[in-house]
Order: C-alpha cells, then structure tokens, then sequence
C-alpha cells in the first residue's frame, strides 16, 4: 500500500516536472494584439505575450511598412507599440512582430495589417427621410441603417462597437463589426452593421448623447409620457442603469473613463461614474465643457464674461486653467491635440459681419494661424474634430447658397479646406475597432 501510494506520488511528480520544463521550453506566442486610443501619438498597439519578452528584441526584430517612426513601451508584458510625432498615416500599415522572449526564445514571426484610421461617418438626406452612411476607403458611401425618419441626435461609441442615434422618438443602437487589425493577406473590410435595437420602450421628447473611450454610452433624455429628465448609462457589455444626477446641461463621459462632467449653476464638477468612490470636484464660473483633449484629464472650456465677451480655456489636472484667447466672437467649436500643444477654434463674429474663421493657437495661446471660411457657413451645434491619425480636423459646412450642409476635412498644418461632395446634415469620425 505505501509503495503503491510512493509510486503514484512518485509518477505524478515526474509528470509535473515533465510538463514544467515542456512548458520551460515551448516558444513565446502572441495572445492579444488589439488598436488602443493614444494620447501622445497618432496611433498606438497594445500587445500581450504568453510570457515576458525582451523588448530590446521585438524593438529590433519587428518592421512597419510604411517605416513609421514608432517606439516600444512597457517591460515584459504586456507592451505597446507608439507611433511618434505628426506623421500622417495614408493607409494600413503592414506590421511584422518578432522577437525572443526573456529566455531567448524566439517569438513565432506573424504579420498583420492595421489600419487605426477613423472612419467618416454622416447623416445623409434620403428621400424624405435621413440614414446614417459611412464612407468606405475607395471613396462610396455604405448604408449603416434603412432610411429613417429625422436623426435628432447622434453619438459613436468611443470604442468603434456601435453608433446611438435618436430617430423616431426612438433611442437606438446600431452595434457594429469591423477589424482594424486583420491577419496579412486577408481582404480589406469596412464596418458591418448587426440588427439596430431600441434601447428605450418610451416615446422621447429630447435626448443627449455621450461615449468613451471604454464604448459606454450615457444619455440624458425626457418622455413624453413622464415629462422629466431621467439620466442612463449603459456600460459597455451591460444592461441600463439609471443615474441620480441632476444637471443645468449636457453631461460628458470623461474619455479614458471612470467619470464625467457635471454643468451645474456653480460651474462645472467632476464626478464619479457608479462603481468608483464618490466624488465631487466643482470649477466655479459660467463656463461649458467645448471638447476634450487626447491626454486625459485635459479639456477645452469656453467661459462666459459679464461683459458679454467669451474666453477659451486650456484646464489640467491640478493646475488652474489657463486662458488661451479672450475675444466677443463665438466660440462655435474647438478641438485639440495631445494634452493641449496646439488647439483650433471655430469662431464666428455675426456682429461685426465678419465670416466664420478657423484659428490655430499654441500651448501659450500664440496665434500660430487663421483661415477665414469665406462662402462658407457652420452648421449650428456640429462639433470640430480632430483625426490625430491623418492631420486633420473634420467640419460641417454649408456652401453659401446651398440647401445641405456638406463634410469639410481641413489640413492641421496648412488649415487648406478640402470639401467632401456629400450632403451631410452631420459627420463624425467612428473611431476604429
């Protein structure tokens, strides 16, 4: 009996130490490779290893095609892939991943094509009805949803998974496929649409829409059947909660997640999502949230003067803002890039009878260039947005004289306008998935 009980003891320990070194000695593999959102360059991968690797290795042994100027981060595992500085990517890039692992085996060499482009998005005249397109990369224009009715609002998810929209007094989701990372060789894709659903059983009055980063969606709506304000967010991947938080405005999710931005008649505070410790930080003053910058935490705010001049606003984490412009022409939109080194207004000055204008401004609030948009109009509440991926800050526009609004990319460095012959009562970038 003891013998027999040694023996299988015996058995199983050398089995163990069989498997171990097998293990010991079987090469390193790629479990995870995915697009991440970057707020210091144009694009950026997140990669996970079976086992830490030497990053001296993949650095070297690794190629991009086209040779983007690009940096690894991290130690062992996981790491990521940084592409540096204000190179414009014009098209997918191929990607080879190879390298030892800290034992000095050596990575399986895969190649892949990644293409972290946004996709162009837009809600186009129908018939006598609107529907949501995107724009594939030959140029057409796909249908995402039947022809609707009214498109009232709009909102991609952060994350590329899906797109609400508000039609019909309905809130829908419309969840999306698309990969922006696909094996070498196979065949190019755009964004396919699964069957929209309605997120909302109840008729609505009005709606505003937020996502992140994480593809949360938050949205701020009233019925008309209950006549009040109710707040809802849907996490990714999960169900409806409803929010008690009361707001003088629209509420924006923080980006990289976690929070968001409350307006109140104190100013403007920063909260918790559920799930995270309380909190609550108040910025006293008139001002509304106009857009986030890449680098979390920072954010572009207009503020309001009792002289009826308004001030753009540059804030960070623990530093008060900073004043980036003072003048009385509105602030129509704004965008900016990495943590706030260069930033655009689109400004319009009715009074003065002066015609929209672009103007590009440095950390300091330098003016760096101004583009005046003659023959040129702002759709009214469309946002200005920046594609850090290809330069390039995308606009809804109408033509003087014209019945539609059309999309206009405007170059970051040259502030060149570069019409999108397309009519467009909105566009939007869907980030890549």
């Amino acid at each position: 009996m003891n013998r027999r009980l040694v023996l299988l003891l015996g058995g199983g320990l050398a089995l163990a130490l069989l498997q171990q070194q097998l293990l010991l000695r079987r090469p390193p593999r790629l479990l995870e490779l995915r697009s991440s959102a970057t707020s210091s360059g144009p694009a950026a991968l997140d990669l996970l290893f079976s086992r830490p690797m030497a990053r001296p290795s993949l650095a070297a042994a690794s190629r991009l095609t086209p040779p983007l100027t690009h940096q690894w981060l991290g130690e062992g595992n996981p790491l990521r892939l940084l592409l540096e500085g204000r190179q414009p990517i014009t098209g997918p890039i191929e990607l080879l991943i190879a390298g030892l692992d800290r034992r000095g085996l050596a990575l399986r060499p895969q190649r892949w094509l990644w293409d972290p482009r946004p996709w162009l998005l837009v809600v186009s005249p129908v018939g006598s009805g609107e529907q949501l397109q995107l724009q594939g990369r030959n140029g057409r224009w796909l249908p995402l949803t039947p022809v609707l009715g009214r498109i009232s609002a709009l909102r991609p998810l952060g994350d590329g998974s899906g797109v609400a929209l508000v039609s019909g007094d309905r809130l829908w989701l419309v969840p999306l496929r698309q990969r922006a990372l696909r094996p070498a060789g196979a065949g190019e894709t755009h964004p396919q649409p699964d069957q929209r659903r309605a997120l909302l059983p109840e008729p609505l009055l009005f709606a505003h829409l937020s996502s992140n980063r994480r593809g949360d969606l938050l949205a701020q709506w009233s019925s008309k059947a209950l006549g009040r304000a109710t707040t809802s967010l849907w996490p990714r991947g999960e169900g409806q909660r409803q929010l008690a938080l009361e707001a003088s405005g629209p509420m924006q999710l923080l980006p990289e997640g976690g929070g968001l931005v409350v307006p109140e008649l104190e100013g403007l505070s920063l909260r918790n999502l559920p799930g995270g410790p309380p909190r609550r930080q108040l910025l006293p003053g008139s001002r509304d949230l106009s857009s986030f910058c890449p680098l979390g935490g920072r954010a572009l705010l207009v503020r309001h003067w009792p002289d009826y001049r308004r001030s753009l606003e540059l804030v960070e984490p623990g530093q008060p803002p900073r004043q980036l412009w003072l003048g009385e022409a509105a602030v129509l939109g704004s965008a900016c890039e990495r943590g706030g080194e260069r930033s655009w207004l689109l400004l319009s000055d009715w009074r003065s009878g002066a015609s929209t204008q672009v103007l590009e401004l440095s950390r300091s609030g330098q003016p760096l260039r101004r583009r005046s948009l003659d023959g040129w109009e702002a759709e009214p509440g469309a946002p200005v947005l920046y594609d850090p991926s290809r330069r390039q800050l995308l606009l809804t526009l109408r033509a003087r004289g014209m019945k539609e609004p059309q999309p206009v990319l405007i170059d970051a460095g040259s502030l060149r306008l570069q019409p999108i012959p397309k009519p467009a009562r909105q566009a939007l970038w869907l980030a890549p998935g």
